[in-house]
């Protein structure tokens, strides 16, 4: 666990399931087809939490792709709350995520190389993108809108390279 500014940043487990559930409620159509998808990151300690005050205030999600020995892994989901944004926290999410992804890697013999993530292309995400962008995450590509799931607007594939 690592405090910030009050802010305790760690892995969610699933005795967090209920705050963490309550979060998402008006992002997916039902509690259940939030816990449906969520449940393996939870299950394997793939999600990292901003806690403040007892409230959960920021996650970052992230998952292996493929087998460990391509070093690759994605951030499937990074979000704070809107009061406590410019605030260093989401940095402070990365950078816990990229220490449990560097472990999980090491106990299979292998090492994490990248790290990919999708954001959107406007204006919107602009202030996530500078974040990605401090944090040493590179633009890629651009996927058109509605070529996967991102049906509003155009995204930026990010890969973050890491020394070896």
């Amino acid at each position: 666990m690592v405090s910030y500014l009050g802010v305790q940043i760690r892995c969610v487990t699933p005795q967090d399931k209920d705050s963490f559930f309550e979060a998402y409620k008006g992002v997916y159509s039902s509690k259940e087809e939030a816990k449906a998808f969520y449940r393996r990151f939870l299950d394997n300690g793939w999600v990292s939490g901003a806690w403040k005050d007892h409230k959960l205030i920021g996650v970052l999600t992230w998952t292996p792709r493929e087998c460990v020995k391509n070093g690759l892994a994605e951030i499937i989901d990074l979000w704070v709350i809107k009061e406590e944004r410019r605030k260093g926290i989401g940095g402070k999410l990365i950078d816990h995520a990229l220490e449990q992804m560097k472990q999980y890697y090491q106990r299979f013999g292998s090492k994490l190389q990248r790290v990919m993530l999708f954001t959107g292309a406007t204006e919107e995400y602009s202030t996530a993108r500078a974040l990605y962008e401090k944090k040493g995450f590179h633009i890629i590509t651009t996927i058109p809108q509605d070529t996967l799931d991102n049906l509003y607007c155009n995204e930026y594939l990010y890969v973050l390279r890491l020394s070896t």
